[in-house]
């Protein structure tokens, strides 16, 4: 016979467990289903993150996801499952399976299948998605030639927004120096210094004391075609003490809100992600678009960034010494990698007196230039002049970018896959973002 002991020691342990379980479980919200031509896309919506693990079966076909962690799921979702049928996807079936869940996707046919975590948004939570691709997936619009992408010579744009101006004078500091004569001074040396490397050109968003509003700004790089913006600014404290420049890319949180605003404008994102229009993408296609291309920018920005921080080392006192991430408006463009550069304090005497200096401010440009051309020159973007010239080069030196497979480079770069694993002495394809990698002479 259990004693009073015995039985609160029972109901001790069954509430740790009832909210251990409780505490550690996640529920799926939300099943979706995209179906593009060859291309069938679902994405499983969380309440919380959780761990998974895909895998393919056969005889008869089918994709199995299994989810750790997992509740019990709403009598919603279980009876929205058999109506998920679309495209590859015969139907989707659930399992209670230990502490998880395990989703079995019934195919009619082989597929390839992979699966990818998307972060939380301000619209959606953790999400998990899996892509089955079918057949000949339908041909997306040409708008190039391979041939005329292979010859092509265009140069690097870069985009130079000197901040401020007109009514707007910006910071205010010592010597009467205004941030927005400064930024305008370094913004037109800057320039000077890119147009005189050859595959590199210059726009200025204003090269006179004009006022321009922050979007307008951004469309102006979006219209010259730009390969990266860079805004330039002089910063100002309470406390004179305050000194250093920095550089600044997107913050994720940033990320997420302007992903929001583009995709609420819809019909204004014409060949917004790489040359394709998300006005004729259902919601989940266009989000997964724009989260791609938006990461794929904020870690271009980041590389660039890197660059030109290290360059600016030798001339300005850094405030911070790494890139800094932030939600500044003039950052936000979704396909455009962009840095904000604050060139320092001048509410700092010393910093307000060498702003002053042309000569400091032809030294602080011609850092930065240094710093965008190194970076670029490493890895330029395909149909540019310094793409062409490096694939005249014997044996140069790439460095592997976020999406690139080792296959595809070797395509690029006309050479055999057996060549370029040679050269480099690869035992499989495994690459990482940052390697580098030698190309040997096709």
């Amino acid at each position: 016979m259990y004693n009073t002991f015995h039985i609160r020691s029972i109901v001790l342990f069954l509430l740790t467990l009832f909210f251990s379980m409780s505490v550690h479980s996640a529920s799926v919200k939300d099943i979706r289903v995209a179906q593009q031509e060859g291309l069938t896309r679902l994405v499983f919506e969380l309440d919380s993150e959780a761990n998974h693990k895909l895998f393919l079966l056969s005889n008869p076909d089918r994709v199995v996801l299994d989810l750790e962690s997992i509740g019990l799921l709403s009598s919603k979702v279980i009876k929205t499952l058999p109506n998920l049928s679309s495209g590859i996807m015969q139907r989707l079936r659930y399992a209670k399976r230990d502490q998880g869940a395990r989703f079995v996707i019934d195919l009619k046919g082989k597929v390839k299948a992979k699966s990818s975590v998307l972060s939380k948004s301000t619209k959606y939570g953790p999400r998990i998605l899996v892509e089955l691709e079918y057949g000949t997936k339908k041909p997306v619009k040409v708008v190039k030639s391979v041939s005329s992408i292979e010859n092509a010579k265009r140069d690097i744009v870069v985009v130079i927004d000197p901040g401020h101006g007109g009514k707007d004078p910006g910071a205010l500091g010592k010597y009467k120096v205004r941030e927005k004569d400064v930024v305008l001074s370094i913004g037109k040396e800057l320039a000077k210094r890119i147009n005189q490397v050859k595959g590199f050109k210059a726009v200025l968003t204003r090269s006179t004391d004009v006022y321009l509003k922050l979007r307008q700004r951004t469309k102006v790089a979006r219209d010259a075609n730009a390969d990266i913006l860079i805004s330039i600014h002089a910063d100002a404290f309470t406390k004179s003490s305050a000194r250093g420049a920095s550089v600044w890319a997107l913050s994720l949180g940033g990320k997420t809100s302007e992903m929001g605003r583009w995709l609420a404008q819809q019909e204004q994102t014409s060949d917004l992600v790489g040359g394709i229009s998300l006005d004729d993408k259902d919601q989940l296609l266009a989000e997964v678009l724009l989260d791609m291309s938006m990461n794929s920018t904020i870690q271009m920005s980041l590389d660039i960034g890197k660059s030109v921080l290290g360059k600016m080392t030798g001339v300005a006192k850094l405030h911070k010494g790494t890139v800094q991430q932030a939600g500044f408006v003039v950052l936000k463009s979704p396909d455009i990698p962009s840095l904000l550069i604050e060139t320092g304090f001048v509410s700092n005497p010393t910093e307000a007196k060498n702003l002053s200096s042309r000569t400091y401010r032809k030294k602080l440009a011609q850092a930065i230039s240094k710093g965008v051309v190194e970076s670029f020159s490493s890895n330029p973007p395909e149909g540019t002049y310094l793409a062409w010239k490096q694939k005249q080069k014997k044996g140069y030196v790439y460095t592997v970018s976020k999406g690139d497979t080792l296959s595809e480079i070797a395509r690029r770069n006309q050479v055999s896959l057996k060549a370029l694993r040679a050269v480099n002495t690869l035992k499989n394809d495994v690459i990482w973002i940052g390697q580098k990698l030698t190309i040997p002479a096709s």
